[in-house]
Order: structure tokens, then sequence, then C-alpha cells
């Protein structure tokens, strides 16, 4: 039986600038992702396994990509009638100081009346731009057991690490050994150049529902933005105590298009794989039954992860494939995400790139990218041979 000690709020209000076209018409929640999958189903994933029947959704722009995966949220428990669901709320990104504000208090009240409507003891915060697979069991016991009025998830990640490219914050401790944080930073080259690791804020954070509130008003109070990172900040500020739970698991910071190829890529490695899609719990999407991928006589095939309905008569390696492409003889492709229905016609060449949906590569036609700046096709997209040669 589903329980309600605990309520989630999804933050999908994430900066996508850097994964466009990939996002122009969905969140960075509902990019597809190994094959099957979206990154929401990791963050679904953790709530039907911490038996959370309740979610409150917020989302900045189309939702539509959203709404289709998700339908009534069933896949993931979500769909119980005692005092469960997925309760969507569309942030539009408004022009003009008034409608902004309008859009801003309504944020702030409808995660206020979600949060009392649960009757729940805690909430759990996360957005889906950190792919991981976490037990939010585990991180409740946890914040149960130190007492404290949040918890904060965090993972210890080399400094040398590609992470740290990026504007990301780290915590730091009250004592050494301690698992008390006493402030927020954001990584600088003083920072990464006097350690070895850092540990990385990931912004999920289960906290009490009382504070929760407390939290809510003062952000209100004093204007802030539709960011739900603010939360350990304002516990700091109150004085709260706020306690740091490490995640030892697969993590990738998917904010680019290159970072979102190289998790894509990355899949490839079972023991990648395997530490982000069965540490804690199977992952859970939502089921499409599909034939069995058709591999022809002239297919060459190595290193390769392959959905259903899939037509392969050409040369792939190290690539995802999604459902429904088809890939003809005398084609070559290498290092690639190539996205459902794309269609890949002979005498291709396609190195370092990545399909949006339902693509057409024409006969002759050579896409070559580079792992730091894969090309980018976007949805729907037809590419012809008298386009030429695409190089990055």
């Amino acid at each position: 039986m589903l329980s309600n000690k605990m309520c989630a709020i999804l933050n999908l209000m994430e900066n996508d600038s850097k994964l466009k076209p990939l996002t122009n018409r969905r969140p960075i929640a509902t990019l597809p992702f190994a094959s099957r999958y979206r990154l929401i189903d990791f963050q679904l994933t953790s709530l039907y396994g911490a038996e959370i029947g309740s979610a409150a959704i917020f989302i900045e722009g189309s939702g539509h990509s959203l709404y289709d995966h998700i339908r009534s949220g069933s896949a993931w428990g979500l769909d119980s009638t005692i005092g469960g669901g997925v309760f969507t709320h569309s942030q539009l990104e408004l022009k003009g100081k008034d409608n902004f504000e309008k859009s801003q208090a309504s944020y702030f009240e409808d995660q206020r009346s979600y949060v009392k409507k649960s009757k729940a003891d805690y909430v759990v915060i996360m957005g889906s731009q950190m792919l991981c697979n976490i037990d939010l069991q585990a991180v409740l016991r946890y914040h149960k057991e130190r007492g404290a009025a949040v918890t904060a998830i965090y993972k210890n990640v080399p400094t040398n690490d590609s992470l740290f490219e990026k504007d990301v914050c780290y915590y730091e401790f009250a004592d050494k050994g301690s698992a008390d944080i006493q402030s927020i930073k954001e990584v600088d080259q003083e920072a990464t150049s006097s350690h070895e690791r850092l540990p990385i804020q990931m912004r999920y954070e289960i906290v009490c529902v009382d504070k929760f509130l407390e939290y809510l008003d003062s952000a209100e109070k004093n204007d802030a933005p539709h960011d739900m990172g603010f939360i350990s900040e304002y516990a700091l500020e109150a004085g709260d105590k706020i306690s740091g739970y490490e995640y030892t698991g697969y993590l990738k910071d998917i904010d680019s298009t290159q970072s979102y190829f190289e998790a894509n890529m990355e899949m490839l490695d079972d023991v990648n794989y395997n530490a982000l899609f069965y540490r804690n719990q199977q992952v859970i999407t939502k089921a499409k039954n599909g034939a069995p991928t058709y591999y022809a006589e002239t297919a060459n095939v190595k290193n390769v992860l392959v959905a259903t309905d899939c037509i392969i008569e050409g040369e792939v390696e190290n690539a995802v494939l999604f459902r429904k492409v088809e890939i003809k003889k005398t084609a070559s492709v290498k290092n690639a995400v190539i996205m459902q229905g794309a269609k890949i016609a002979e005498d291709t060449e396609l190195n370092y790139v990545i399909l949006d949906k339902n693509v057409k590569i024409e006969p002759g036609v050579k896409l070559i990218g580079t792992p730091e700046k894969p090309i980018v096709v976007k949805k729907n997209e037809v590419i012809h041979q008298s386009e030429g040669a695409l190089n990055q």
C-alpha cells in the first residue's frame, strides 16, 4: 500500500538553452535516454520505490511530451484514488512585470496548496537535470535519524571531473567528518585546486513539511525566482539543521547536448549501465510493445543499445538506437544517438551525431561531428546530399 508520509515536488523549469534544438518542444525531463527511457523515469522510479503516491510537477512552456509520457502515472503507482495523483502546474514564461508577478505568486501558492492537501509529513524536492537513481526510503530514514529540518543529497566528485566546468555548487560541512552542512559555495579555481574531491549539490532535498511552509513564506516575501534551490539556503538563514546524505552511484548533469550525448554513450559500458539502472531499483518506464529488431545478413553491429521494431541492414558501432529506426545497407553509423522513427538511407556516413525523432537521412549524406560537439539534427528534418557533407 502506498504511503502518504512523503509527497513530491518535481521542479522541471530547468535551463535548457544548451540543449536546443532537442528541447524546442520538450523539457529536459522528457529527453529520450538509453533506447527506451525518458530522463524523468528516474525520478518517478525513486518515488515508486519510496511508496510516494502523490507528485506535483511544475513545468514551463509546452508540456505535451510530459503529459503524453506520464498519462495517469499508473506505471509508477501515482494513480491511487486515496490521496494520490499527478498534479501538473504550468508556469509559463510570461512577458511583462505584471504577468511575471502573477505567475510568481501562483507558483508559491500552488506549492503551498499542494503540500497542505497532501497531508504528508515530508516533502521531497527534485529536478530532472541530474541523472541518477536514488533510494528515497534510505534518505528518509537518514533524515529522521539525524533530526534535521532539511536533508540535502550530494555526491563527492573528483575535482578533475568535467562537472566542474559548469556552474555548480558544493557544500561545506561544519567539521571534518560531520554530516551537518554549514554553507553552500560556488565552485571556483581555488576550491578545485585545493581539494581532490568536492561534495556537489545535486538539488535533491527532503524537508519537513512545517519547515517547508516556513521557507516558502520567506521565499515569497523575498521575491525568490521560480527555483527550488532556495530550500537549503533559507534553512541556513534560519539557522536550522541541514544534514548531507552522500550518494555514491552514477551521476551526470544533463545541461548541454554534449553531456546528453556523453550520458547515452556511457550507457554502452556495462559498469555505468548497471550502476544507474540496477543500483537501487529497476527503472520503470511506460510500457510499449513491439516486434523484435531485425538484423539483415548485411548488418554489422558492435556495442549498441537497440530498442524494438528496428531494421538494421548496415554498419552500426557505439550507438544508442530507439524504436522503429531503419538503417539501410551500405550505411555507416558510429558514435550516435538515433531517436525513434529515424530513417538512414544507403551510402551514408554518420559519426558523432544526434538525430531527433523522425529524421530522414537521404542517400550519400555525410554528417561528421566530434566528441565535444556532436551534430544535432532536429525533429522531422530531412537531410539531402545536395546540402553537402556537414562537419563540426
